[in-house]
């Protein structure tokens, strides 16, 4: 019993991962914050690095295409001028449940960005994220209870840690 009289709440905090969906155009354009550091057209690329994922405008000029630089914490943007509109018939709803967030955050401070193509094994599993200094999430999340979990593996380290995923970045 607390000082009180009544007895300390003592149950446990719902905790469960966040899903946040980046929005970078707004009805009149890109968002306020957002800001263009490369106006490029073309492929979703520049150089030699692939721009994953790219968000179309979907009201007004539906030729231009918002890429996140470096995850969706800087709001920094490459604004993409197409030629022509992409087909309609491609565009489809994604099911976060088949799919990986673009990016992560996790409890213990890493922002993590999806890795495209091909990587190294580790454990039998893929490198999937790469974190600032050297970490990297290995293998699939484990999506089985509300706070979602990852293994992450540091620089250095032999071993391999979970960790929970506080968001998760669509």
């Amino acid at each position: 019993m607390s000082e009180s009289g009544f007895a300390a709440d003592t149950s446990p905090v719902d905790s469960r991962t966040q899903i946040k969906l980046l929005t970078p155009f707004g009805a009149s354009g890109l968002r306020i914050g957002m800001a263009v550091t490369e106006k490029l057209s073309g492929r979703c690329s520049a150089g030699n690095g692939i721009l994953d994922p790219c968000y179309q405008r979907i009201m007004g000029d539906e030729k231009q295409l918002a890429c996140p630089v470096g995850g969706p914490w800087p709001a920094n943007v490459v604004l993409l001028a197409l030629t022509q509109n992409l087909p309609s018939e491609n565009r489809k709803e994604v099911s976060r449940d088949a799919t990986l967030p673009w990016a992560i955050e996790l409890a213990n401070g890493q922002r993590c960005t999806l890795f495209t193509g091909a990587t190294a094994p580790v454990a039998g599993m893929r490198i999937n994220y790469g974190c600032p200094g050297g970490f990297q999430v290995i293998g699939d999340i484990d999506r089985s209870q509300p706070q979602w979990r990852v293994f992450v593996q540091g620089e250095k380290s032999i071993a391999l840690e979970q960790v929970d995923v506080v968001v998760a970045w669509f």
